[in-house]
């Protein structure tokens, strides 16, 4: 489980590491704030770089919809439970864990004070979602000019399909490449798993520390 201290009282907090076990002040990206609004691979594994080079990432879920890899096998012990997850904890190892139930007006009032104390905030939803909670960019950097945000989905924030949900096994269908895959007489195969989801942390992560960049020198 990604682990929460109290809200106040330094000393009682221990020191922050990142998950390599170095001290997360003598990293490169320490002091960095990130709220993690991600869920499955491509958001979470993104905040989990950002958190081995020594950001601070507070992880939001809801209680009725928390992330979906925390019903994903194998589990420790055998035992299925939302903390046992052996699929959910390599993407969310080292953060920090908030639940909110932002249908309620006061966790959405949460979740923007969090928007105004965070460099970086990542999210997976359509893009309706956010914008239906008041949470999208245009709400939130008027709150926080400097925040930078990471909106990614299936199909991108603009275009007729846009509010077409789905993960990476529809995107690698959807982009062809299930098409160039398998026997000449047989049915397409696709690629291993849901290929674009395993490779698309990497190029989020060189946007926001591009992002970052760029907001250094303007």
């Amino acid at each position: 489980m990604t682990q929460s201290y109290p809200a106040s009282g330094a000393a009682s907090r221990p020191q922050a590491q990142a998950p390599s076990g170095t001290p997360a002040a003598a990293l490169p990206l320490a002091g960095l704030k990130v709220a993690d609004f991600g869920t499955a691979i491509v958001g979470p594994f993104s905040a989990r770089m950002l958190c081995d080079y020594g950001a601070q990432v507070v992880k939001v879920e809801t209680g009725t919809h928390l992330d979906v890899f925390r019903s994903g096998a194998p589990f420790k012990d055998g035992k299925p439970g939302v903390n046992r997850s052996g699929y959910f904890h390599p993407f969310n190892l080292g953060k920090q864990s908030l639940l909110l139930d932002l249908r309620q007006p006061k966790a959405r009032d949460i979740a923007r004070r969090l928007a105004v104390w965070a460099d970086i905030l990542i999210e997976t939803f359509t893009p309706r979602v956010m914008r239906n909670w008041g949470l999208d960019y245009g709400a939130l950097s008027k709150l926080n000019p400097r925040l930078i945000m990471l909106s990614h989905c299936l199909m991108g924030q603009t275009g007729p399909r846009a509010n077409y949900k789905g993960f990476g096994v529809l995107s690698a269908a959807l982009a062809g490449m299930f098409d160039v895959t398998g026997q000449p007489d047989g049915p397409p195969l696709g690629p291993y798993a849901a290929y674009p989801d395993w490779i698309a942390p990497y190029f989020s992560l060189m946007a926001l520390l591009g992002a970052l960049e760029h907001r250094r020198r303007t």
